[in-house]
């Protein structure tokens, strides 16, 4: 059985490939969590300049040009999240992909083994069935009492 020895070491091996990838996947699900509660915040900020903004033009027309930057700052700021949440969905994607093909990896390790444990124990039988007929031929020759 010295594939036991190789195949154990191997599927070892991947299952610990994929607890390593599911731990990454698992940092860059919460970099995408905190960076899509960010853009929110900043989306509700620039709501909220933008009621600043209407007020300002209804009862303060000389603190417009002031709403008027905040809000510029307020859209750069939420343009800048949106993309950094992009750039970190496909990273997640990337990691999704990484954990399936880990994944993938196990199963196929695991379904080698089960095969070759089941090839083992066939050419087992086999062998104990030849030493079984070889004992009866010896019986019905009288070799054995």
């Amino acid at each position: 059985m010295s594939f036991k020895f190789r195949l154990e070491t191997s599927l070892h091996l991947a299952e610990q490939e994929l607890d390593i990838a599911r731990g990454f996947l698992a940092t860059e699900l919460r970099k995408l969590q905190e960076l899509s509660s960010r853009r929110d915040r900043q989306a509700e900020l620039l709501l909220e300049a933008f009621k600043g903004q209407k007020k300002a033009c209804l009862e303060e027309p000389w603190s417009l040009s002031f709403w008027q930057l905040y809000i510029r700052e307020q859209k750069e700021k939420l343009l800048q999240l949106i993309a950094e949440v992009q750039e970190q969905e496909k990273n997640v994607l990337k990691h999704r992909e990484k954990v399936v093909q880990c994944r993938i990896k196990v199963e196929k390790f695991k379904r080698l083994k089960q095969k070759k444990f089941k090839l083992y124990y066939i050419e087992e039988l086999r062998k104990e069935q030849a030493v079984l007929d070889e004992i009866a031929s010896l019986r019905r020759q009288g070799g054995f009492s």
